[in-house]
């Protein structure tokens, strides 16, 4: 498999640059999850990069072909993403390269001690790969569930199969791990979106907790439905200027990233910088009303 063959690839460069890397998702769930792997498909390849190693992974990518499409370094750190994705222009392979997980509350550093100092090794096109624990990956697969929302099929499938593989103690220690990582809202929330994670959550008495931020997540959003609860939680007035201004008036390698058409020139920059504000604009109403019912359903949970 195309995807397996570059993930090992990858890794195996990693390790002779002395690049500590975590496989994420990919194989090391469809071989978990499903009897034939085959039928968990997977378009990229998902690592997780030791905060201290995130320089020396970017020179490896590059060294084996890849290329960035959008640096977000320069970016604040409110607007950054979990995972910087890289693309192969000769094979059309994708890695996203991340910092830490959806729904994780602890800083990278942290998130990587807790989350490398257990693993296991999985075989990738014949490799054996450094891996997410067990319990690591059973709180992964409730994470990136919330991460997406009821509304994608493949986060759900892997939910169920993984609620069902798993026995309750598994599913206890990968409470654990959400504590420490401070990920139990997204935990939580990813294990209320099935029939059996709604049991499992009764029977190990697990924590009635939830963030407007994972109520979102959960549930699919619209477009700016999470900048509104960023926008609340910004820290004063001036703050909340900046991200709205930041977001109305991105930096020229974001519109570029936004908008395709929009690296055709200075024309076409310019077109896109006056198409923002009306996308913004017609998206606006929608959000805001699925944040406003987002902060309302966990603040009445609050209040029980």
């Amino acid at each position: 498999m195309r995807i397996d063959a570059a993930t090992a690839e990858v890794l195996e460069c990693f390790e002779r640059r002395g690049v500590r890397g975590l496989l994420l998702k990919g194989a090391s769930i469809a071989r978990w999850l499903y009897v034939d792997a085959t039928d968990r498909p997977y378009a990229d390849c998902d690592v997780l990069v030791a905060p201290t190693d995130f320089d020396a992974g970017e020179e490896a990518l590059k060294s084996l072909g890849y290329v960035k499409p959008f640096d977000d370094r320069r970016m604040p750190s409110w607007w950054r993403e979990h995972a910087n994705e890289w693309h192969r222009p000769s094979d059309g392979v994708c890695v996203d390269v991340h910092r830490t997980l959806v729904g994780v509350g602890v800083d990278d550093a942290t998130a990587w001690r807790a989350l490398s100092a257990n693993t296991e090794h999985v075989l990738v096109a014949g490799r054996p790969v450094a891996a997410l624990s067990l319990p690591a990956r059973a709180m992964h697969v409730a994470l990136h569930a919330t991460q997406h929302g009821v509304r994608w099929p493949l986060g759900m499938a892997d939910l169920e199969r993984a609620l069902t593989a798993g026995d309750d103690d598994l599913w206890r220690r990968a409470a654990v791990v959400a504590a420490e990582l401070q990920a139990m809202e997204a935990f939580i929330a990813g294990l209320r979106m099935a029939p059996a994670g709604k049991h499992l959550i009764v029977r190990l008495a697990l924590p009635d907790v939830s963030s407007v931020d994972a109520e979102l997540r959960a549930g699919s959003p619209p477009p700016l439905a999470l900048g509104f609860e960023q926008l609340a939680r910004a820290p004063g007035m001036r703050a909340r200027v900046e991200i709205a201004w930041r977001k109305f008036v991105p930096p020229p390698a974001f519109m570029r990233h936004w908008d395709p058409r929009a690296a055709n020139g200075p024309m076409a920059l310019a077109r896109a910088y006056l198409r923002r504000p009306l996308w913004l604009l017609r998206r606006a109403p929608t959000g805001l009303r699925a944040w406003y019912r987002a902060r309302r359903s966990v603040r009445a949970a609050g209040s029980r």
